[in-house]
């Protein structure tokens, strides 16, 4: 993967609740990354379909469409483009949830609550 700080790396980041945006954003910030942040999955879909991300940070329980139905929607029109890592947010990483996760399309999954050190490793995978 490129290096981030050199603005080649663009990531978006969909979350619903206000306090735990702002804590990845300034994580995200902090290590150098360009990115945009949307609150619902319906915005989250369409700024994916409108850019060129390099990767999205989704929370899984959102209000209207949650994570996973925007990581279904996204593979599902992903045919015809380029295949966006999708990284999911959760407090709820049980094996069997992570397993649901990963047939609906999501590359990685990241437990809640989570540091700057595992933001930035699971980002670089």
């Amino acid at each position: 993967m490129q290096d981030h700080r050199n603005g080649l790396i663009k990531l978006l980041v969909a979350e619903d609740n206000p306090i735990n945006m702002l804590v990845v954003t300034r994580m995200l910030a902090s290590l150098g990354y360009n990115f945009d942040a949307v609150d619902n999955g319906l915005d989250c879909l369409k700024f994916v379909f409108e850019n060129d991300y390099s990767l999205l940070l989704t929370d899984i329980s959102m209000p209207g469409m949650d994570g996973i139905q925007v990581a279904i929607e996204i593979r599902a029109k992903a045919a015809s483009q380029r295949e966006i890592p999708i990284i999911a947010m959760t407090a709820n990483a049980n094996l069997a949830e992570t397993e649901r996760f990963a047939t609906a399309g999501i590359s990685h999954v990241l437990s809640k609550p989570f540091n700057k050190s595992g933001l930035r490793d699971c980002i670089k995978k």
